[in-house]
């Protein structure tokens, strides 16, 4: 019991240290790609996210899949860690524990928001395949709700301001939320505390509302209900209340200002890129064959590095 608790604080303590300096590298990486104009990588939401949940993941896979098994099979029974191997530990369970209570925290207020909404709300008939609600009661005008089982909310702002053919391409907007898993997302994203992300989250959900406004139309008529949409709700703002987990269709000036003008220049902005994924699922699926291959390497080198980085 005694050892494995060691392995644990060892453990916890080799997260801190490989953790903080990958999230100091990845707001590095984002700073750099963003000022050197590469637009494809900065529009990309996939990019974006994955840049910030990189850092945790690779750390919670080092930990678990390594750190503690090298420590299990190859460290001394004897007692030889002193005090800032408990120190980074402590860190390690500071930052798991800020990200827990951000995230309980955040669905407790959409919890209490969502059941405000659907106060009265009723079932419209759209015909998707994402529930359709309308709601009142403080509602955004178009918002997506839930993760396992999303469901768009439309208030009576929304039906009383817009066309027919623009709530419809303001519903395809949200639903193509619903496809990415975006609430889901920004679920992760709140596990994940780091100082100094809030710009690349900031960029990763202007890259997704952009993403979303592209998937939603299809035509240049359907880009300029949905422009007309933005500019027509945007002029009775209401914004999220904080820390909400749901994706809104007005989701703030600035980001509306340039989703317009993409839209209005919608023959030539083209469609997001998705061939990057199958090079990038086949280098994850090289490297992880190439590490179960020499597993017991992998886990001297992981014990070294432990012994070196962790007092």
């Amino acid at each position: 019991m005694i050892f494995a608790a060691r392995g644990l604080v060892v453990s916890l303590a080799f997260f801190a240290t490989v953790y903080c300096p990958l999230s100091l590298l990845a707001i590095l990486a984002w700073r750099v790609v963003k000022h050197s104009g590469q637009t494809a990588a900065t529009n990309s939401p996939n990019f974006l996210f994955g840049l910030r949940v990189f850092p945790f993941a690779l750390s919670a896979v080092v930990t678990v899949f390594f750190t503690f098994p090298s420590f299990w099979l190859m460290e001394r029974p004897s007692l030889d860690e002193d005090a800032a191997t408990f120190i980074l530990a402590l860190c390690s369970l500071c930052i798991l524990g800020a990200g827990l209570f951000r995230a309980l925290r955040a669905q407790r207020r959409t919890e209490l928001a969502v059941q405000k909404w659907l106060a009265g709300a009723t079932k419209v008939d759209q015909g998707a395949s994402v529930p359709i609600l309308s709601a009142a009661q403080g509602a955004p005008p178009l918002i997506l709700v839930g993760i396992s089982k999303p469901r768009v909310m439309i208030s009576d702002q929304a039906t009383a301001v817009l066309t027919d053919g623009e709530l419809q391409v303001a519903i395809r907007h949200e639903i193509s939320h619903a496809r990415s898993g975006d609430n889901l997302k920004k679920v992760l994203v709140s596990l994940l505390p780091f100082p100094g992300m809030t710009g690349l989250e900031k960029d990763w959900q202007e890259a997704a509302e952009l993403a979303a406004d592209n998937l939603a139309v299809t035509s240049l008529h359907e880009a300029l209900d949905l422009a007309a949409a933005l500019i027509k709700l945007s002029r009775s703002f209401q914004q999220l209340p904080g820390q909400v987990l749901a994706t809104g269709l007005v989701s703030g000036p600035s980001s509306i200002n340039l989703r317009v003008d993409r839209l209005l220049k919608w023959r030539t902005a083209g469609q997001p890129s998705r061939h990057g994924w199958p090079w990038a699922l086949a280098v994850v699926l090289t490297v992880v064959v190439g590490i179960a291959s020499n597993y017991g390497a992998v886990l001297v080198v992981t014990h070294r590095l432990t012994e070196l980085l962790v007092p």
